[in-house]
């Protein structure tokens, strides 16, 4: 299959779960034999072609870097064209709402290709963490940030995404939660949504047995319990959350936390870990390439993300996981599609921005060496079974197949 992928953001753009996702999709497609093109915006270094990781990668200079912008979307339909016309597509990936303006000049149609598209979050999400993270009364600049994203997102909404949602073929929901909302939100009908969770690398991330050199580079001492927090560094990622505890943890064991990450936020993060007296306890290592995130997660005891943000499930928590962790993470967004809510066996969800309930649990994994192992050998297997990269392009590559089959039915 020759695949045209579009998508404003990858990682040689920055770092975040949206780009790892489309290039360790892409990647994956093109070990299977397909040929996978990403159409994005502009490069650093005003390249306008390079092939990663065998995916061939066109940049649109005059589009601004990493935005969804009317340059973005339009050039990216002539470049859609361009390429198409010397050598035709099966079919067509938005990433987001990345071919919007292949939809808008109804493209897809013309050249009867179907179009998939793939969210990475909805309206309800952004709208629900704009009010655990920025409305407050005694915060006024707050209120107002909340009711300038609450219109942005009711415009955008009405103007573009719903439409352009109703206008795909298939919906693709990565997680389980996602299947409700693009019914509730978008009107999208059952038959129009296929699940394939995104995936990551069981075998980059994955338990190791000796990890007393990167302790040793830490200036770890062997008594003092690792808690570890992956992230981007803003607000709505809750980083605070896990500072804030430390001093609680600390009258009762020995403990250092890692901080894994870079963004707007961080000086915030350092002048609170300096404010509640933890400042030698928590590490800033700033952002690491994912090999070296992996040995990360495998020298900490125990992950936490205590997010403000309803999202997707974070990739980060499945691939602490797949390293054999146990993870402490919010109950929010899609992270009940990798933690079992029920039993909690392979993973702990916690209510949004409970630090009491973060200290305890916290507590309780570290105090227990048989439920912090039991828990992590769990999370392995279900990470190893069901959320690796092999599984997420298996399920993927059959909503593809069942696309083209159907399309030579009706042409």
């Amino acid at each position: 299959m020759r695949i045209a992928m579009f998508s404003r953001i990858l990682p040689i753009h920055s770092a975040g779960g949206m780009q790892d996702h489309v290039q360790t999709l892409s990647a994956g497609l093109v070990r299977k034999g397909h040929e996978v093109i990403v159409i994005t915006t502009a490069h650093h270094e005003a390249k306008e072609f390079e092939t990663i990781d065998g995916v061939a990668v066109y940049f649109l200079n005059d589009a601004p870097l990493g935005r969804n912008t009317n340059e973005y979307w339009f050039n990216a339909a002539r470049k859609f064209e361009e390429l198409h016309a010397t050598q035709p597509f099966d079919l067509l990936h938005s990433q987001s709402v990345g071919a919007y303006g292949v939809w808008k000049r109804s493209l897809h149609r013309k050249y009867h290709l179907p179009l998939i598209t793939s969210f990475h979050g909805t309206h309800l999400d952004v709208f629900t963490t704009s009010w655990h993270t920025d409305f407050a009364l005694t915060n006024p600049l707050g209120i107002a940030r909340f009711f300038a994203i609450s219109i942005d997102l009711f415009y955008r909404y009405l103007a573009r995404d719903v439409w352009f949602t109703r206008g795909s073929d298939i919906l693709i929901a990565t997680s389980d939660a996602d299947v409700w909302k693009y019914q509730k939100l978008y009107g999208a009908q059952v038959a129009r949504i296929r699940k394939v969770y995104n995936g990551i690398d069981t075998h980059l991330f994955a338990p190791l047995q000796d990890v007393s050199a990167l302790r040793a580079s830490l200036k770890i001492r062997e008594d003092e319990k690792i808690l570890l927090a992956l992230a981007r560094l803003q607000k709505d990622k809750g980083v605070q959350n896990a500072i804030v505890v430390m001093p609680r943890l600390l009258k009762e064991i020995n403990a250092r936390l890692i901080v894994v990450g870079d963004g707007d936020y961080r000086s915030s993060l350092e002048a609170l870990a300096r404010e509640q007296g933890v400042a030698d306890h928590v590490n800033f290592i700033g952002t690491k390439s994912l090999a070296e995130c992996a040995d990360y997660f495998n020298v900490c005891d125990i992950f936490v993300d205590p997010t403000l943000r309803t999202d997707g499930y974070d990739l980060t928590i499945a691939e602490a996981m797949a390293c054999g962790k146990p993870v402490i993470v919010s109950d929010v967004g899609a992270n009940s599609t990798l933690i079992d809510a029920a039993t909690m066996r392979d993973g702990i969800l916690i209510p949004r921005g409970d630090n009491e309930a973060l200290t305890r649990q916290i507590l309780r994994v570290l105090g227990d060496q048989k439920l912090a192992q039991s828990m992590g050998e769990l999370g392995r297997q279900k990470i190893a079974a069901r959320f690796s990269i092999e599984a997420m392009v298996d399920g993927m590559e059959q909503v593809y197949r069942e696309q083209l089959k159907l399309k030579i039915c009706t042409v």
